[in-house]
């Protein structure tokens, strides 16, 4: 009988031997797995932190082309207003006559300019107001909904 103790115990230690190997397997399947996946996260980082870097130089690269377009922009509209003020002047023959009503059409101009940016900042207060009212209505809408679906149960 002890030499049949002696097989059990030897077949439940080589039993626990063969699962612990599994175990350690089985662990160190999971430790490349974790190492696999921490290399793919660093390299998509890497990655994002590339395509981020390009489209900064890019965002760069395109600031300066619209600088210049704004540039050219504001250029060509100089250029205008001095040909206009030239050609007012030509039809006065006293030159200061001429500046004194150049300055006033100057003044126009700034209350024009001016008027165009209380009409607009008047338009985005009220689109401001809607936008809130749509807000509360929706707000409104969802409570009666609400109480309509689960109100009384």
């Amino acid at each position: 009988m002890s030499d049949l103790g002696f097989t059990e115990g030897v077949k439940t230690l080589t039993g626990s031997l063969d699962s612990a190997r599994e175990s350690a397997k089985s662990l160190t399947t999971s430790v490349e797995n974790i190492q696999k996946d921490g290399l793919e996260v660093a390299q998509r980082k890497a990655q994002e932190r590339l395509r981020a870097k390009r489209e900064a130089e890019n965002k760069k690269r395109m600031a300066i082309h619209r600088a210049l377009a704004e540039y050219r922009h504001r250029k060509l509209i100089s250029e205008e207003e001095y040909k206009l003020k030239v050609d007012f002047l030509r039809q006065f023959r006293n030159t200061t006559i001429g500046e004194k009503e150049w300055n006033e059409i100057l003044k126009i101009k700034k209350e024009l300019e001016d008027l165009d940016r209380k009409e607009k900042a008047e338009f985005d207060g009220d689109l401001k107001t809607i936008r809130w009212a749509q807000f509360m209505c929706f707000l409104v809408a969802g409570w009666i909904a609400w109480a309509i679906v689960w109100g009384d149960k």
